[in-house]
């Protein structure tokens, strides 16, 4: 397996605050550097981690402390920085762990937004949704209006399709950890337009099932 390029100081910083979940903005502040500086970082650190997104490379790093990522980004003598220390398939797992709990830091709310809309009265953007989403992990209660529901159907659906490609075994345990609060996020949803969340038990009717639930998922709010 080839062996990831070692980030230099600079990028390592910039690693850590993506960990922090800090966005580009406040990395930007963070280290004193401009956006635009901030961005060029990142394409090189994707680049030398072998990644596409913030989102992969968030899940291969997984990790907030510093001497944990220097770790994973600087390979030890003789062997690959990230099999050291146990099987392959076991890494994944622990891998995986860490980086649902980064996740969770990552995406908290930085102010109060509204289960159904943002506080400007605005959809809820793709990274909104998902902060509110795993925040509301089991929650069945509510109504979730069609932007924090697709939002997060999409990333679930886009990290699936990563993972797959990655990682059968990974894959699998994805799709486990995103059921309960896909099914709470569509419980909710249906609340947003006048019906229970027990119509969900249609998605084990094969095809159907699936096409009349994505109908009224996309149905606009009511009032009441």
């Amino acid at each position: 397996m080839v062996q990831s390029i070692p980030l230099s100081n600079r990028e390592q910083e910039v690693v850590k605050l993506v960990l922090e979940g800090k966005s580009n903005k406040q990395i930007a502040a963070s280290l004193a550097i401009s956006v635009s500086t901030v961005e060029f970082h990142l394409k090189n650190i994707y680049a030398k981690q072998q990644v596409t997104s913030r989102t992969e490379l968030i899940l291969k790093l997984g990790s907030t402390t510093g001497e944990k990522l220097r770790r994973s980004t600087v390979a030890e003598e003789g062997e690959n920085a990230e099999n050291s220390g146990g099987p392959h398939s076991q890494n994944w797992v622990t891998s995986l762990g860490e980086a649902v709990s980064n996740f969770g830091k990552e995406f908290k709310m930085e102010g109060s937004i509204d289960s159904n809309t943002r506080s400007d009265g605005k959809s809820m953007t793709f990274f909104e949704s998902i902060r509110v989403c795993l925040r509301k992990y089991a929650e069945f209660n509510g109504r979730a209006s069609r932007s924090e529901f697709w939002w997060f159907a999409l990333f679930i659906t886009l990290v699936s399709a990563a993972l797959v490609y990655v990682n059968e075994n990974v894959y699998y345990i994805f799709q486990i950890a995103v059921l309960l609060p896909f099914l709470a996020a569509g419980s909710r949803r249906l609340h947003d337009i006048g019906k229970s969340g027990w119509w969900q038990l249609f998605l084990l009717v094969p095809i159907a099932g699936i096409v009349v639930l994505g109908i009224w998922w996309s149905l606009p709010s009511t009032s009441e």
